[in-house]
């Protein structure tokens, strides 16, 4: 397989069908992947409500103008009408001194937005781990269509063997019927296989939007060894303190309970120093021209809240419930994290000597397919065994790809949960594929 174009080529032709390494593939779907796009959009839109929640700590300031037409007629005095016009300018300014509720809703907004922070870097992280498990899912569906193929082949060999022998009746016609029953289960494991790859290749698609006809393959021999380092619980730690999910639900707990103490600080008093200007025109009475009037008025205004409908009371309760949850939460989430990188961290030891033994298998199931073979052209063996020890041999073959590709994403995700993944394990990985 190739690596024919960069990012760039990529870039100057968005419809093309192109080739391409696990790299320019990651490059372009951090340019063109929906979910990661809209992280970002959500990240930003998300910042504006610690400056929403600030506006309540800050001067607020409004003007206003208002122009009046009156028009009075008064019953039983004929012909007394009177007309004029009214207009007053007014500016009115205020600023809180003392509001808990604002100033612990402001610090719950920004813990609020530190959990944006740790959701954008997780949904990045996220992207380096989808954009290889589709990289690497096509070549595992490239490794197995290949295998697909050269059993379908050898099974077909051995069929038209199986009817020549037959023609010279130097085999039973069973033999033949076991054959073309082994050639025809290969045959619609091909069309599965087939069919595997372009889902694969049409999720590449989704990730990238361009169209990625071929991908450069893995190498045959790259160290595929134990993860370092070698103490569990050193993945354990790394992750209870840098898996941005795990962050992410801190931040929510955080902002829980500062939410729970401004709900408390409802019942508290509030006080809020004020000015207003106001210059406009007053009726006097309903004979007279109206009069202007300019009007300057400041002072402070203490609030305390004394009956709400028991409304109060409930918010406090529920922002106290919704702190319990949260917190409840946290634990899970690092039980959860606890478990799935001590579990994936066994795993990936597990797959390092999967890789070894599935080697061997297949060094084995091919000493037997010959020594099976040779039987066969001697008579000591049927046909029925030839298929067996072929099928046995491409088992082994298709499942040494799928433990290398299992390794390799479960490792990428051992530093997911680690919260270590990053753009330096999508350089290392392409450094395995061929050039």
């Amino acid at each position: 397989m190739k690596k024919l174009l960069t990012l760039t080529s990529a870039i100057l032709l968005p419809s093309a069908v192109i080739a391409a390494d696990l790299s320019t593939i990651y490059d372009m779907a951090a340019s063109n992947d929906p979910q990661i796009a809209a992280a970002r959009a959500s990240r930003e839109a998300d910042a504006y409500n610690v400056m929403i929640a600030r506006g309540a700590l800050l001067p607020q300031a409004e003007a206003s103008y208002t122009h009046t037409n009156v028009e009075i007629e008064i019953d039983g005095v004929n012909g007394l009408v009177t007309d004029y016009e009214l207009g007053a300018f007014s500016v009115t300014a205020g600023m809180s001194l003392f509001n808990l509720n604002s100033w612990y809703t402001y610090k719950a907004a920004r813990a609020g937005n530190d959990n944006g922070i740790y959701e954008l870097q997780m949904a990045e992280q996220q992207l380096l781990l989808r954009t290889a498990e589709a990289y690497f899912n096509v070549l595992r569906a490239e490794d197995n269509l290949s295998t697909a193929d050269a059993e379908l082949k050898a099974v077909q060999r051995s069929l038209e063997q199986t009817k020549q022998r037959y023609d010279v009746g130097l085999t039973a016609i069973t033999d033949v019927h076991s054959a073309q029953a082994a050639y025809d289960l290969s045959y619609a494991n091909l069309l599965g296989q087939q069919a595997n790859r372009q889902i694969q290749y049409e999720t590449l698609e989704q990730l990238t939007g361009q169209t990625i006809s071929d991908v450069a393959a893995l190498k045959g021999s790259v160290d595929m060894n134990r993860p370092e380092p070698a103490d569990p619980n050193a993945w354990v730690n790394s992750g209870m303190d840098k898996f941005p999910g795990l962050r992410m639900v801190d931040s929510q707990l955080e902002a829980a309970r500062l939410q729970r103490n401004a709900a408390r600080a409802a019942h508290l008093p509030t006080v809020e120093v004020f000015a207003n200007y106001e210059d406009g025109d007053q009726a006097t009475t309903i004979t007279e021209d109206p009069a202007g009037i300019t009007r300057t008025a400041y002072g402070i205004t203490v609030s305390v809240p004394l009956l709400a409908g028991g409304s109060l009371y409930a918010q406090t309760k529920q922002a106290a419930l919704n702190y319990a949850a949260a917190d409840y939460l946290l634990e899970n989430e690092r039980r959860t994290v606890r478990q799935n990188i001590r579990t994936l961290y066994l795993q990936v030891q597990n797959d390092v000597l999967n890789i070894k033994a599935r080697q061997q298998s297949i060094r084995s199931a091919r000493s037997a397919l010959d020594a099976t073979q040779t039987g066969y052209k001697v008579g000591t063996r049927n046909i029925v065994e030839v298929l067996d020890a072929q099928q046995q041999l491409y088992g082994a073959e298709r499942d040494y790809a799928n433990a290398r590709y299992d390794y390799i994403i479960n490792l990428l995700t051992l530093k997911y949960y680690a919260g270590t993944l990053n753009e330096g394990d999508i350089n290392m990985l392409n450094g395995w594929l061929q050039g």
